[in-house]
């Protein structure tokens, strides 16, 4: 199915690094999705095939009529499939060549987002300039307020001066401009979440925490090679899958368009077969999957390269992050450090979850170069909180 895709991870390379990279867009998209697809690729026996093999002669007879029927059915269902998902492609297509719908519809730029990204970066960078550019800003007025009165800034204040701070000011001179440097990415990262993605209903929480992840160990890698800047690496490791973000957006978006609009068409032409097959389908992982390996990184590109930072070089290290295909390409060490944040971030979550063996994690780090002497440090991080200077 949807054979007008260039890249799927179905079958194909024999680069464990590569096949890795690939099995953590399933799990972004689903756990299950991510499970069937690895045991497929190991030739890992199916549930159905084993429950088949241990039935007896006479129930074989039924349940192989029964499953002929449903194959029938199955079939018909997948081509109406494939041509609603071929026109939902070319629509989506179509809808990527246009950057401001982009920019506009599926990652909306805050007006003054730029101005505080780049005052944020200004040691000069005074409390009153930062509240005016903010206002209206709920989501970094709301994100403030809650981190400040959390561990571990609470902590900091005495313990008969722990009342909830309120007032936007006060909080943001509490923290200081470095800690809200750090945190305004976050922020905005998680305003541009989509409030649900069903039915990929993990993805919302795992693109955030890979992201997270992604941001603080690139953080700690550009300080351990002494970059001039590591809030910036911080700053690209938040924002380096917003076209994952985008792609899932506007593929549920148009899905839903592009089912109504067969739906009424078989009503009209009196199909009641195909207009079930139709009202059936639900949006599907394969499709979403291959348009990420496909479109993610020029998305990613484009969401950026509209923002005109003034002083926070953004696109241009995305830009290189995206369009290298070897450690060997890199121009910008900010992007090789995105890199090796994001492999070792994606081979610890899979890990977690028992989707990548440590061979497989060595040669995806191997690819970065990601030495041992590194990895040991990188798994003392905490990938839940960012690195906080916190006021004495």
């Amino acid at each position: 199915m949807f054979d007008f895709f260039a890249v799927s991870t179905e079958g194909g390379s024999k680069d464990p690094a590569f096949r890795l990279e690939k099995r953590f867009i399933n799990y972004l998209i689903s756990f299950p999705f991510a499970r069937k697809s690895k045991d497929k690729a190991d030739g890992v026996e199916s549930e159905v095939q084993e429950q088949k093999r241990r039935l007896l002669q006479v129930e074989q007879i039924n349940y192989d009529e029964r499953e002929r029927l449903a194959r029938a059915r199955q079939r018909y269902q997948d081509r109406v499939s494939d041509e609603l998902h071929e026109n939902i492609y070319r629509r989506i297509l179509a809808q990527l060549d246009d950057r401001d719908y982009i920019r506009e519809k599926l990652i909306p730029l805050p007006e003054k987002l730029p101005d505080l990204l780049d005052i944020l970066s200004t040691k000069a960078a005074s409390m009153r300039r930062i509240e005016d550019i903010v206002q209206g800003m709920d989501w970094f007025h709301n994100g403030v307020l809650k981190t400040v009165n959390q561990p571990p800034f609470i902590d900091q204040r005495k313990q008969s001066k722990k009342v909830k701070l309120e007032n936007l000011r006060t909080a943001m001179s509490f923290m200081g401009t470095e800690n809200l440097r750090l945190l305004a990415p976050a922020y905005i990262m998680q305003n541009w979440l989509p409030p649900s993605t069903q039915p990929f209903t993990l993805f919302r929480r795992k693109v955030w925490e890979h992201s997270l992840g992604t941001a603080i160990i690139a953080q700690a890698i550009a300080e351990r090679q002494q970059l001039k800047d590591p809030v910036l690496a911080f700053t690209l490791g938040m924002f380096h899958e917003l076209g994952k973000v985008a792609l899932t957006k506007l593929y549920l978006r148009v899905f839903d368009e592009i089912q109504r609009e067969m739906a009424i068409a078989s009503i009209n032409d009196s199909s009641p077969e195909r207009h079930s097959a139709l009202i059936s389908i639900t949006p599907d992982e394969r499709f979403l999957r291959n348009l990420m390996l496909e479109q993610d990184k020029r998305v990613s590109y484009i969401v950026s390269e509209g923002w005109g930072l003034q002083r926070v070089p953004i696109s241009q290290h995305l830009q290189n992050f995206h369009q290298a295909h070897d450690v060997d390409d890199f121009d910008s060490d900010y992007a090789k450090v995105l890199s090796q944040a994001n492999a070792f971030c994606e081979f610890r979550m899979l890990r977690e979850v028992e989707l990548a063996s440590v061979e497989e994690g060595s040669h995806l780090l191997r690819r970065y170069d990601v030495d041992a002497g590194l990895v040991a440090e990188l798994n003392t991080l905490n990938l839940k909180r960012p690195k906080f200077n916190v006021p004495k």
